[in-house]
């Protein structure tokens, strides 16, 4: 189930401030998973960043995915916003809330997470609702985030020039591959470890990639309708991810229940099919075929002893199966 991009043809880099403000924000709502080391917050700006939550969580509004000039400071990015109509930037803010346009959806389900009076206004009342929206912005900014960008934007902008380097020197598949373990060469494109099934064919569109200190454990991929796809990676690779495919067979070998007994029977010590068979009273056809599917996996473990081959649970692999699902679910 991974996402592929084809058509690699037009690949670069950039350095957003208002993505990494976003991620920012992101992290704020989701400590969980990010342990950021973000400076201290106000209590009025964090009730104002729990209300405009809903536009940096799993899908993130327009604005903070946007492709802007190389050059562009938060300022610019800021004026280009307010430049816009009031009805178009309020569509891009309820983009993480329903499809693009269809309002009643996102009337219907901002219902439904809490978000009705908020999402109504942007829909019938969009200038006042948008203007919150940019006062926001400009306080975090100006209040918050402004002197840790002046700190992260030099570790930017050096891993935006080392991919650079990486794109004309190895090519656009290898130097995205070399950006994190989830994404890997692929044919004439490159697949990224998520749970989805999707292919972005970026041959007319582009592609641009974003460092953020701050996105990790995630690898965002935004598909904006209209605009090039957008790829926002840890400026440092992460831990090597499991594939897909290789998650979903150990899970699938676990959720048998005789094979489940049959790890149970090797989880403590060695053993034959032959012993497990006669231990727990299985047949000893049926036990070999589960312990082969264990080894399949990487479950378990087979040595070969003379005549006999022993089978002994993995426990780390066992173990760390919690992790790599969370992992792949929060990639």
């Amino acid at each position: 189930m991974p996402v592929a991009v084809v058509g690699l043809n037009s690949v670069s880099a950039a350095v957003s401030p208002l993505s990494e403000l976003g991620s920012a924000l992101h992290a704020v709502g989701d400590p969980g998973h990010h342990g950021a080391d973000l400076p201290p917050m106000s209590a009025a700006l964090r009730r104002r960043v729990r209300r405009w939550a809903f536009t940096t969580r799993a899908i993130r509004a327009t604005p903070f995915v946007t492709v802007w000039g190389s050059d562009d400071g938060f300022a610019a990015q800021l004026d280009q916003l307010r430049a816009l109509p009031p009805r178009r930037l309020a569509t891009q803010l309820i983009r993480p809330i329903s499809p693009p346009g269809d309002t009643a959806a996102a009337l219907r389900y901002a219902q439904a997470r809490g978000l009705g009076d908020q999402v109504a206004a942007l829909v019938e009342r969009p200038g006042p609702a948008v203007t919150e929206f940019l006062e926001f912005l400009a306080e975090s900014w100006d209040a918050w985030f402004a002197t840790r960008w002046l700190a992260v934007r030099p570790v930017l902008a050096a891993r935006a020039r080392r991919f650079a380097h990486d794109l004309a020197a190895l090519g656009p598949a290898a130097a995205l591959a070399a950006l994190d373990p989830s994404i890997t060469v692929a044919g004439a494109g490159v697949s990224i470890a998520k749970v989805a099934n999707r292919r972005h064919d970026v041959s007319r569109r582009g592609l641009v990639v974003v460092p953020s200190t701050l996105i990790r454990p995630h690898l965002y991929v935004a598909d904006v309708p209209g605009r090039p796809l957008v790829l926002i990676h840890p400026v440092d690779a992460g831990p090597p991810v499991l594939p897909t495919r290789d998650l979903l067979r150990r899970l699938a070998a676990l959720a048998n229940p005789g094979r489940l007994e049959v790890a149970r029977a090797i989880a403590t010590e060695p053993r034959t099919a032959g012993e497990v068979a006669d231990l727990w009273h299985v047949d000893p056809t049926l036990v070999n075929r589960h312990l082969r599917a264990l080894a399949a996996a990487g479950l378990a473990r087979a040595t070969r002893r003379g005549r006999f081959v022993q089978y002994e649970l993995d426990a780390s692999a066992v173990d760390a199966l919690g992790g790599d699902l969370l992992g792949l679910l929060l990639r």
